[in-house]
């Protein structure tokens, strides 16, 4: 980022918000660090350097909170997970634990057993409500 310097925050792509954004909250070396989609916008150095510092907070004992869609990410660098479903939980613990809990067959990606765990507490599909006027 550094030939961006001279750059406003609203000036730089999208990618580089995300950079920034993280640098910023990295820049006191916090204990808990909260990530939401934090690879949103990243290209693929980008990407990589984002798992490998988050490997290397958890490493050296920060406490890694992750949010995103991307399950594959969460396998890669997770060693807990929780699955929501409309905010309530279906399931936790480790991978192996909610893998052994959910998955079908040992090859079971986390995504086969996302889709078991909210398949099994699916209940009735809520009404939509009206739009307002």
């Amino acid at each position: 980022m550094a030939d961006k310097r001279q750059l406003l925050p609203g000036e730089l792509s999208r990618g580089m918000k995300q950079k920034l954004v993280i640098a910023c909250g990295l820049l006191h070396s916090p204990a808990v660090v909260f990530f939401d989609e934090p690879l949103t916008g990243l290209d693929p150095g980008g990407i990589r350097r984002m798992k490998d510092t988050m490997r290397r907070l958890a490493r050296d004992g920060a406490a890694i909170i992750l949010s995103s869609h991307l399950l594959s990410l969460l396998e890669e660098v997770c060693t807990h997970v929780l699955i929501l479903q409309s905010g309530a939980k279906v399931a936790d613990g480790t991978l192996a634990d909610v893998r052994a809990r959910f998955a079908t067959h040992p090859e079971s990606s986390l995504e086969d057993v996302f889709f078991r765990a909210t398949a099994e507490t699916a209940g009735p599909v809520p009404p939509r409500l009206p739009p307002t006027p």
